[in-house]
């Protein structure tokens, strides 16, 4: 067993689920190096060894670099983006040479075999495979014109839900009530981005990378899924080489607009998430983390599988039944070494409804399914607490602050600055959530 163990985290968006586990990786013993953006909460961890940018552009190269500089021992991607480049350095990595070998090792160890990658960029096919050994899924279908938009509205009952493959956080699905609403999304997520959508992006949410993305004027595969009528749940795993090691499946109670992230969940267990989770690792020989999300059929209670998070997720960091799922992981890794959890997170073992932290500030608290959680809050960080309490780096600027003043009705929730986002502490805590530490000692 090695003496030192060292992970590296990469990010390419502002995502603060990242920040909460690097808690759990700094706090477990390891090494932690990162490479994220400018302004992300990252850089609010003193205990980071080394934090450098998110590349701009070349990011195949700089990543190889890293990887061959830093030699970790395990690779975390934050997103979706960082996966796909990360595939991008094994497929350009030469294996002639030690760095190359260096990176494709280092690569396939963290994620699982690499002939499977391409399922964890192209949403069917792993519905496909799913569905051939018998896990509930909802019918779904490639779309490559508008007629076959069509023929599919003519065939399958509505709503209608659209999703664009090498999207995430709901920024690529349509959900369409009527007939003009599904042509006209999917006409959106089958052109390449409109230039003014990609200004945007880049003034007001300071995104070079989804800018550069959107410069390529590069269409991508859409499908189509049937709608399920329920609520939606996920599963997040930690596993090695195809063996799964440890999950926590969740029932999303309140969740950010209609395709957004989870704000409120309550933790489950469930037979039908936890085969779907171990089929999918067998099968793609999977190694991290990954999640999947599902729809919990309002009829029959069933779990059905909607696609799968080839990275953490938003829940990685939650202790419940004594240890987090990235605590298992390295356990497993490092020889089964005992490696100790404070005695703070503990005590969240017991807890089952959780009020997810920063993400719960984006609600109107009248809009919440349930009251009765624990506000997630990393109360033994106080400098993360100050930075998560602000509005995202991201949206920060003038721009974005000019655009929720014109658009009120933001998809995915408003922004709040530190003042507001105490009031909506207060509030929320008035209402019946309750949390560690008083939101007056801030």
């Amino acid at each position: 067993m090695k003496n030192d163990f060292t992970v590296l985290i990469i990010s390419s968006v502002w995502w603060s689920a990242i920040t909460r586990a690097a808690v759990e990786f700094i706090e477990s013993g390891v090494t932690v190096h990162a490479i994220c953006p400018a302004g992300h909460s990252l850089r609010c961890l003193q205990a980071i060894e080394s934090i450098r940018n998110y590349p701009y552009v070349a990011p195949t190269a700089t990543l190889a670099g890293a990887i061959a500089q830093l030699r970790p021992d395990l690779i975390i991607p934050a997103d979706d983006r960082v996966v796909v480049t990360l595939h991008q350095v094994y497929n350009e990595a030469n294996p002639a040479t030690a760095m190359g070998r260096l990176c494709r090792d280092t690569i396939e160890r963290s994620l699982g075999r690499h002939e499977y990658f391409g399922y964890a960029q192209t949403r069917l096919k792993l519905i496909d495979v799913l569905r051939e050994q018998g896990i509930p899924t909802p019918a779904a279908t490639n779309l490559a014109t508008l007629h076959d938009a069509r023929r599919w509205c003519a065939t399958t009952p509505g709503p209608w839900v659209f999703k664009r493959d090498r999207s995430w956080g709901g920024s690529g699905v349509v959900i369409a009530d009527t007939q003009h609403e599904a042509e006209a999304g999917f006409h959106r997520l089958s052109q390449p981005v409109r230039m003014v959508c990609a200004l945007r992006v880049l003034l007001a949410d300071r995104d070079i990378y989804s800018f550069m993305e959107a410069t390529e004027r590069r269409p991508l595969p859409v499908i189509a899924q049937a709608h399920v009528t329920g609520m939606p749940a996920n599963i997040m795993v930690a596993c090695w080489e195809g063996e799964v090691l440890a999950t926590l499946g969740v029932n999303v109670v309140s969740y950010q607009g209609r395709t957004g992230a989870a704000t409120v969940i309550e933790i489950t267990q469930s037979a039908d998430m936890e085969r779907a989770a171990r089929v999918a690792c067998a099968t793609l020989k999977l190694s991290g983390f990954f999640g999947l999300d599902f729809v919990r059929c309002a009829k029959t209670g069933t779990y059905h599988f909607i696609e799968m998070n080839p990275r953490l997720t938003q829940i990685g960091h939650l202790c419940h039944g004594g240890n987090t799922l990235i605590r298992r992981l390295l356990q497993h890794v490092r020889g089964r070494a005992q490696v100790a959890v404070p005695s703070a997170a503990m005590e969240l073992h017991e807890r089952t409804m959780i009020a997810l932290f920063p993400q719960i500030l984006r609600t109107e608290p009248q809009t919440l399914n349930s009251t009765a959680a624990w506000i997630d809050i990393p109360w033994r960080y106080p400098e993360l607490v100050e930075e998560l309490l602000r509005r995202p780096w991201s949206r920060r600027g003038s721009v974005a602050r000019l655009e929720e003043r014109l658009r009120p009705n933001m998809p995915y929730g408003k922004s709040v600055d530190r003042g507001e986002a105490l009031g909506k502490l207060s509030t929320l805590l008035q209402a019946g959530m309750i949390t560690d530490m008083p939101v007056a000692a801030l």
